[in-house]
């Protein structure tokens, strides 16, 4: 689904204090007195990728936080699942949210499950899409940004874009992902391909107590659904494989992601 500009202008920016300098990112407030549901998003990417899905939640209110490097939050030094953490951490301390429910996309469900792994009174829930333990042993860091710095930012992600969506996508949506990953600077983002592809959470994991749901689609080539599978298990519950689905299932259908979230939140 191609992004609405109209629908992200409609929503708050808000700048808070972060351990890296500046965490930006979008919110809408609702009047409710439901917890909030928290976006992390992909890495590359960034919050507004996630309105499409926000605007399904009327109930309660919908932040999505840009993680250091991303979008209008400030670099850091360093981009692994640790320093994500904190970013979200203070983003949602410095927006006065002392309870909520985490979702993540690929990357950004290691950063969900970190939080809900180390705050595990304040997280009620997590769903991750296209998450997995680890990558490392699929995906050469060193091969990827070798490929980086070879074929240049935007044919790069062009390339990575091809392979994070399912067959059929708009080639409108895939273009816009691609640009949007290639407007970082070119080390920034070396940085964070290699952090994101030599991590590993697996012992994170056994110490997440809040309820998952684990999505992953059917075509994934990053985070497999067999990955997805073991995740799931190590979090004591089940994997659910989109059908006709890639890597960004939250941006090729976004009603989906958002019924398959809304279902597992408390009235």
């Amino acid at each position: 689904m191609r992004l609405d500009a109209r629908e992200v202008a409609a929503m708050e920016r808000f700048s808070v204090p972060g351990p890296a300098g500046t965490v930006s990112g979008l919110r809408q407030v609702q009047d409710s007195e439901a917890e909030p549901v928290v976006f992390i998003h992909h890495i590359n990417g960034a919050a507004h990728q996630w309105v499409p899905v926000m605007n399904h939640f009327n109930d309660r209110t919908t932040v999505a936080v840009d993680l250091r490097g991303h979008g209008n939050s400030q670099p850091g030094e360093s981009y692994g699942v640790a320093d994500y953490a904190a970013d979200v951490e203070a983003a949602m301390d410095g927006l006065d949210i002392h309870y909520a429910h985490l979702v993540g996309a690929s990357f950004g469900a290691s950063v969900c499950l970190s939080i809900a792994a180390q705050a595990q009174y304040r997280i009620r829930s997590v769903a991750v899409i296209g998450g997995a333990l680890t990558v490392a042993d699929l995906i050469d860091p060193d091969g990827v940004t070798a490929e980086l710095r070879e074929l240049g930012s935007l044919a790069f992600f062009q390339k990575m874009a091809a392979v994070s969506f399912a067959p059929g996508t708009d080639a409108i949506l895939l273009d816009e992902a691609a640009r949007l990953a290639a407007r970082n600077d070119p080390a920034v983002a070396e940085s964070i391909l290699r952090e994101a592809f030599s991590a590993d959470i697996t012992d994170t994991a056994t110490r997440v107590r809040a309820p998952a749901l684990v999505l992953a689609g059917e075509h994934d080539q990053t985070c497999p659904p067999e990955r997805a599978a073991v995740l799931a298990d190590s979090l004591g519950t089940r994997c659910q494989v989109l059908a006709g689905r890639g890597h960004l299932a939250h941006l090729e259908d976004p009603a989906l992601i958002a019924r398959l979230v809304a279902a597992q939140l408390p009235d």
